[in-house]
């Protein structure tokens, strides 16, 4: 099809070698972008020269961009181009030859020695109205050129909505009607953008003309006067500034033009539009005449179906009374008793012919009796024939549904042997890795412990003689049991610490964070050359499975956590006389009271072998060696638990059960440094700590007993009774019992032995402080009972840790808080 353009005559069809002629002709265009480019650039050199605003700024790329979208369509747009640049170019020959005018003149003058001044004055305002009349058609040409810059855009806007039209009429002859509908649709709309924005063009472009004429006239006004008055001299010039208007004339002629050829292109658009709409409308009005012949056949065609139905169904009907006439007997049965009924007619006939008239009238009366009786038959078989007939149409339902059944039966069978093919498959596969995993260990972690000489093999301990002296060496041990930094604790928590671990497997460190609660638990592992295994805890903790690990039936294997390896390693030979520790980092993040329910029910049994915590509901095949009925592990009493924990927002309060089977220390701000002596790093036995312990017990036990006898009987414990609801038990009195007389032995006084353990066990929040239910006079009589106390049984130093807790309550509750 050949390619649809536009000239200065209108909307043609163009032919192939057009297209050719155009790439010719860009091609010939685009050897002048240069030069054009320069003449632009010397035009924006002459309004610079006369301190104009205006800046003609295009550059090849521009230009470039401007004829590949013109193409061949619009040569006259090219032409204008063309000179323009022309007319850019001689703009700066002007310059040039208005400059050596200017000169020319000056030397004249020079010359002359023009004494008027009035004359000079005349003369410089006629050059000044001259210069004004120059600048002013000079601007009138950029703004023409910047609104024929406007109309070549919306030239090209055009021919872009004149393809896209195109597009939608080639649709359009290709029969799609809904697409017909949407065009017409989009074109009424295009059309109604289109008219406005060709009105408003013809309107600014009839305002610009009108303008144009103004100045035009005003300017030709001005030269005439200029002429008038102007030198001969001066001739030449306004016979140039004719000619620029002769040329702005052109200009306007071919912007009349323009014009022009844009009403015409407007007017084919128009009529182009209402072929299209008229040819829109006859393909829609045949479609609809054949879309209504189809509809009229079809609704012929249903009748006669519908009549051919009726009459089918009519006989059906009389086939069906006929049948049901006939009963359950074929017509070739009937036709069999026709004919014997025929046989039985003639020979009666004959016989009626031989016998005589009573013979058959008895005959006769005999088979109408008979008659009588076949028909009442009838009628009485009729309905028991209609409900078997009904019952056997249930049983061919019945029928087709267990042929159904049955197929489907053979296609689950079919199923059925395949997958009992892989389930065989599988069962085999599964019985090879069961077999194969009997003889593999379901604990391959405590399982290499039991066989690596790494655990296998013991070393050289140091004992524990002296606690005293041993408090004081812990001390300097554990300040430089980090390389990177120095861990200055005093000795009197490095007391309480040894106190606490006669005392309890469990310990809680707590306080602000940065005070040293993991790296003491750290440093007092290394210190004791035992090891410390780190596990942090987590906010979902629930169960013992969290902290100890689970079994994986399927596999046979039990997946081990941390704490299960570092318990099963504290008793192999290298670690089982060792101080070793399982520090909880964060602990009450999650609540001990649930992942570390069995080991608190464990620690408190007295019989050491006892601590067994339980694996598995039955005994494991190739359990590890110190694995109790193949599925227990025991708690070693080499392993001390350590908790820290932060009191915030993302933690939980620890419960009381927690607090009273534990050892507290409360770790405020470490500021105090001393010398920290060097030591060798070594390794001091677990049972001669013990032993330590249990000597320093043996020794202090009778004082300790004495002491805990002149508490109970004393007002204090009274008090706590009446007031608080508190009293002493057992565990109070355990701990108390070894807690106290390490104390002493490393040197502490017992009233700082007893104000730690009275403070944390009894003064707590939740027990006497920090309760709502007693007033703040409860409290200071409790605080002055202590302190009688601590004088009658002349105890040394004062409980500042009970104090400092009962005030802060007493402020508190004064204060209303």
């Amino acid at each position: 099809m050949a390619k649809k353009s536009f000239n200065k005559f209108g909307p043609q069809l163009a032919p192939a070698v057009a297209t050719a002629n155009s790439g010719v002709q860009r091609g010939v265009l685009e050897k002048q972008l240069p030069s054009w480019t320069a003449s632009f650039e010397s035009a924006s050199k002459v309004y610079q020269t006369f301190d104009m605003s205006l800046d003609i700024d295009v550059d090849q790329a521009w230009l470039r961009k401007v004829l590949e979208s013109l193409q061949s369509e619009d040569v006259a747009v090219a032409r204008w181009i063309e000179r323009f640049a022309e007319v850019c170019k001689e703009l700066g020959k002007f310059r040039e030859r208005l400059h050596e005018e200017y000169s020319a003149r000056w030397e004249a003058a020079n010359k002359l020695g023009l004494e008027s001044e009035q004359r000079e004055k005349l003369h410089a305002e006629q050059l000044a109205e001259l210069e004004a009349t120059r600048s002013a058609l000079e601007s009138r040409l950029a703004e023409l050129a910047q609104g024929e810059k406007s109309l070549v855009e919306q030239k090209s806007e055009l021919l872009e909505k004149e393809r896209s039209l195109r597009l939608r009429e080639l649709n359009a002859e290709a029969g799609f009607a809904e697409q017909n509908e949407q065009a017409l649709h989009q074109l009424k709309e295009q059309q109604r953008k289109l008219a406005k924005q060709h009105e408003a063009n013809l309107e600014r472009l009839q305002e610009e003309q009108r303008k144009l004429g103004d100045e035009l006239s005003q300017s030709a006004r001005r030269l005439a006067e200029i002429k008038f008055n102007c030198t001969e001299e001066e001739a030449e010039r306004t016979r140039k500034l004719d000619e620029r208007e002769h040329e702005i004339q052109q200009s306007k002629a071919q912007l009349d033009r323009a014009r022009s050829r844009l009403d015409r292109e407007w007017s084919d658009l128009k009529s182009a539009e209402q072929g299209l709409n008229e040819r829109i409308a006859a393909e829609m009005e045949d479609e609809r005449k054949s879309h209504a012949q189809d509809l009229a056949r079809l609704e012929s065609q249903r009748d006669k179906a519908w009549a051919k139905a009726v009459q089918l169904k009519e006989k059906l009907a009389g086939a069906q009374d006929l049948e049901h006439m006939l009963g359950e007997q074929s017509p070739e049965e009937l036709l069999g008793q026709l004919e014997s009924l025929r046989e039985e007619n003639r020979a009666l006939r004959r016989s009626a012919d031989q016998s005589g008239a009573a013979e058959l009238q008895s005959d006769n009366e005999y088979l109408r009796n008979r008659v009588a009786d076949l028909e009442r038959d009838l009628a009485s078989l009729r309905p028991e024939l209609d409900d078997v007939r009904r019952e056997l149409s249930v049983k061919r339902v019945a029928a087709t549904e267990l042929e159904a059944v049955a197929r489907e039966k053979r296609v689950l069978e079919q199923h059925k042997n395949t997958l009992a093919v892989h389930i065989d498959d599988l069962e085999s596969r599964i019985e090879q890795l069961t077999s194969a995993q009997k003889t593999q260990t379901p604990f391959p972690a405590m399982s290499i412990m039991d066989t690596e000489r790494e655990f296998r093999a013991s070393i050289e301990l140091e004992d524990v003689l002296d606690l005293k002296h041993f408090a004081q060496e812990l001390q300097h041990r554990i300040a430089q049991a980090e390389d990177s930094v120095a861990l200055f604790y005093p000795l009197e928590d490095i007391r309480v610490l040894l106190g606490g671990l006669a005392m309890s497997q469990l310990h809680v460190f707590q306080g602000i964070s940065g005070t040293g609660k993991t790296s003491l638990a750290k440093a007092f592992a290394k210190a004791m050359g035992g090891f410390c295994t780190d596990i942090a805890v987590q906010a979902g903790w629930r169960d013992r499975d969290d902290l100890l690990g689970h079994y994986n039936a399927f596999e046979r294997r039990f997946y081990e956590k941390d704490c299960l390896q570092a318990l099963y390693r504290a008793q192999t030979p290298r670690w089982q006389d060792t101080c070793n520790v399982i520090l909880l980092d964060e602990m009450n993040l999650s609540r001990p009271e649930q992942y570390f329910a069995e080991f608190l029910s464990a620690l408190e049994k007295n019989n050491k072998d006892e601590r067994l915590i339980s694996l598995s509901e039955t005994a494991l095949p190739n359990a590890p060696s110190m694995l109790k009925d193949g599925r227990k592990i025991l708690v070693p009493d080499n392993v001390w638990f350590i908790g820290t924990a932060n009191h915030d927002e993302t933690t939980n309060e620890l419960a009381d059960k927690t607090y009273d089977r534990a050892h507290v220390m409360t770790l405020p701000k470490q500021d105090h440094r001393f010398e920290v002596k060097s030591m060798e790093p070594n390794s001091f036995s677990f049972r001669s700590l013990q032993n330590a312990f249990d000597q320093a017990c043996t020794g202090h036990q009778r004082t300790v007993r004495d002491l805990l006898d002149r508490l109970t009987d004393d007002n204090f414990t009274e008090q706590l009774g009446s007031h608080f609801g508190l009293g002493w038990g057992n565990r109070f009195e355990k701990q108390a019992l070894r807690f106290i007389p390490v104390m002493l032995a490393t040197g502490a006084a017992d009233g700082e032995a007893l104000d730690h353990l009275l403070s944390t066990r009894v003064m707590r929040p939740g027990k006497v402080t920090g309760r709502y239910d007693v007033t703040a006079d409860h409290v200071r009589n409790l605080q002055d009972s202590l302190e009688s106390f601590w004088i009658s049984a002349k105890l040394s130093g004062d409980p500042e840790k009970c104090l400092a807790l009962l005030e802060a309550d007493i402020k508190r509750k004064e204060g209303g808080v």
